[in-house]
């Protein structure tokens, strides 16, 4: 004869379990997100400064200001002027943005991204 009353699928406890995972990795996605999302148009900003034909002629004043007048129209607000300079690397001149974003997460928990890229100056 069959057993009839034979369960089957999840329990309610892991079941909440698995909704509890869900909604932590939902929190992290929503509170790294616009973090990288301004990394991304900092990258782009940089990137298209350094590209700039004679960007290796013009000194880090000139660069920043051109760098910081594009961060103003992308509402760019985690990078300073001490985040962004010229350096020497390898044979050539390079525009450098590195900085760090500290995030709420939980409670008193935050997240701390470190970013750093650099580009070649264009002649």
């Amino acid at each position: 004869m069959k057993n009839l009353h034979s369960q089957s699928g999840a329990g309610f406890i892991p079941l909440l379990l698995i909704i509890g995972i869900l909604v932590m990795l939902g929190t992290v996605g929503l509170r790294l997100f616009p973090v990288y999302t301004e990394y991304w148009n900092v990258t782009s900003i940089v990137k298209d400064v350094a590209s700039e034909p004679g960007a290796a002629d013009k000194n880090a004043r000139q660069l920043w200001t051109d760098v910081n007048r594009r961060f103003q129209i992308n509402s760019v607000e985690n990078v300073q002027r001490d985040h962004v300079t010229v350096e020497q690397q390898g044979g050539g001149q390079v525009l450098r943005v590195q900085y760090e974003v500290r995030t709420p997460m939980i409670a008193n928990v935050d997240a701390v991204v470190n970013f750093d890229r650099s580009f070649p100056l264009a002649d």
